[in-house]
Order: structure tokens, then sequence, then C-alpha cells
């Protein structure tokens, strides 16, 4: 019996030793074979990688946003009654159009100064009360004996030609509000960069190379070339800088002398009122879709009630002198 309990433990050992080395085989073969297909995942990633992320590839975006610094590079145009034309480009000051983000609670702020601005004053309003309007205190008809109600005064405020009953007492109604100058600065600012940011701001070299005050000239430019007006409807807030300010100027020259015939008059080559180019603002005060103000009238309520906005050289360097912080 002993050596049968023997020969059994000699074969355990050996089924063990045999099952050892199996075991082993199998997990070298799956060791390989694993690292065989991680192997392929890895190169299966790589080429995912290459082909998804590919910048070559990459399908090109509707808009693109364009940094900060490119933006402030704006280009300038020449205005005249026939044509506008690209001449140059003007580097705008990041601290006046370069805000961001841009504030629209200042905007708002703003705004509801400039309504209530607008509203004013309501001039004072008075009423006469019974003490005070015209006609006798004697007593309507007697107190008894009539039938009719009790009446006192004829001009009780029920009684035809009576007082007036709570009217307004002469107490002047202001509507106006309060607002920092510096938050009103800091609100022009955010405008501004609002719409350089839109791509809605036009610089024109200035306004002085219109020698015509025709209506149909100066809009067929601002349609043509500027797509202002017209059909489409598109509305411009024209901002213009005259070093004469608000006074009018006119220049006298050569052309000024036949300005004798009174039915055909000839333009005057230099004229500026109130702060803006008169040739230009006679021919543009008819057009519904394009307002024309100086460098002092300029407001954030009218900028955003407009699409575009178009400033001159002259006004871009009053602006930013005047609403630097």
């Amino acid at each position: 019996h002993e050596d049968e309990n023997d020969k059994d433990e000699e074969e355990k050992v050996i089924d063990t030793a045999e099952t050892d080395d199996d075991s082993q085989n199998w997990n070298i073969e799956s060791a390989t074979v694993e690292k065989e297909k991680s192997d392929v995942d890895e190169g299966d990633d790589d080429d995912r990688v290459e082909e998804w992320f590919d910048v070559s590839t990459k399908p090109q975006l509707d808009y693109i946003a364009i940094p900060l610094p490119d933006r402030l590079h704006v280009p300038v145009h020449s205005f005249t009654e026939t044509e506008s034309e690209e001449v140059g480009t003007l580097a705008l000051s990041p601290e006046i159009f370069g805000c961001d983000p841009i504030r629209p609670d200042i905007l708002h702020r703003n705004v509801v100064y400039l309504r209530n601005k607008k509203r004013g004053k309501r001039f004072p309003a008075i009423t006469k009360t019974v003490s005070e309007v015209s006609g006798s205190g004697k007593k309507a008809r007697p107190q008894k004996g009539t039938g009719a109600a009790r009446a006192g005064k004829k001009r009780a405020a029920h009684w035809r030609g009576g007082a007036k009953a709570h009217g307004p007492k002469g107490v002047v109604q202001d509507y106006t509000s309060k607002l920092n100058k510096k938050v009103r600065k800091m609100g022009m600012r955010h405008m501004l960069s609002q719409k350089l940011k839109e791509g809605n701001l036009i610089l024109i070299n200035d306004f002085n190379q219109v020698t015509s005050y025709k209506t149909k000239n100066v809009s067929k430019v601002l349609e043509k070339f500027l797509d202002i007006g017209g059909r489409s409807g598109t509305h411009a807030y024209i901002v213009d800088a005259v070093d004469n300010g608000r006074d009018a100027v006119v220049d006298v020259d050569e052309t000024s002398e036949a300005n004798d015939d009174v039915k055909n008059p000839k333009p005057i080559k230099s004229v500026s009122v109130a702060g803006v180019d008169a040739n230009f603002m006679i021919a543009t005060r008819n057009l519904y879709h394009v307002k024309l103000v100086n460098n002092y009238d300029a407001n954030i309520y009218d900028i955003l009630n407009t699409e575009k906005l178009v400033l001159t050289l002259a006004a871009v360097a009053k602006m930013e002198k005047h609403f630097a912080e």
C-alpha cells in the first residue's frame, strides 16, 4: 500500500508540474497576443490622430475672430461726390476702441441717462382752487324749501365753471437723472469698441473734397461704396469734426465770385457749419438713413439706433483725446 501511495504522489507531482508549464506557456502566449493587439490598437490610434486632428484637413469656419491688435488697424477711405476708395490704414487707440469685454450694464445706464435728459423737465402747471377761481361766494340757493340738493358756492369742482379738483400745484417735474462723467466716458469707449468689434466702423479721411451739395450724388456714393442708405435701409451715424467748431466759417476763393447768380449758385469750396462740412451736411440732411453730427453732439443712444458708425480722422483724434481715462 505504501508503494501505491508513493506512485500516486509522484503522478500528482508530475501532473502539477505539467499544468504549471502549460499555464506558463499559456500566459506567455496570451501576453504575446495582447501585446500584438495593443500594438495594433496603438497604431490605429496613431492613424486616427493623424486623420482626425490634421490641421490641413480641418474644415474652415465661416467666422474667424480677429485678434485685437489686428482689429485696431482700420482702413481709411477717401470720399468725394463721385467715388470712395481706400487710401490707407489707421491704428486706433486700444484704450478707446479696444475695450474687452463689452459692458452692457454701462451702456444701459448711459441710455437711461440720455433718455431722461431728452425728456427733460415739465414746466410748472397750476390750476386755481375754489378760493382762487373767479366767482361769487354767495350761497347758490336756500338750504331748504326748493327740493333741490344742498349747494354752497357756485364755483365748486363739480359745477360748470368751477375749480379743478386735485389739480397740479405748480411743482416742477424734473425727469432728468445724474450720471458721473467717468461712467459717461466709459460708456462711449465701450460703444466705440462694440462697433469696431461688429465690423460696422468706417473711417473717412475728410469731406473737404465734397464740392457739391447735391443729394443724388452723395447718396449714390454712400450706397455703392459704403453700403449706406438706399433700398437696403442701412442706417449710418456720421461724426465729423471741423477745427472751427460750432461757428460757421466761409473760405472765400475764386469759385465764390460766380455766386451772384441766384438761380444757379455754385457751392463754395470750404464751408463749415455747426462743426461739420456744409456741403456734405446739405447733401445728407434729406437722407432718411443718414444722420450727421459733430463730435460734441455724438452720443451713445443715437449710435445704438444705427447700424454703421462713420468717423472722420479729425473726429477720431478728438474723441480719443476727450474720452481717454
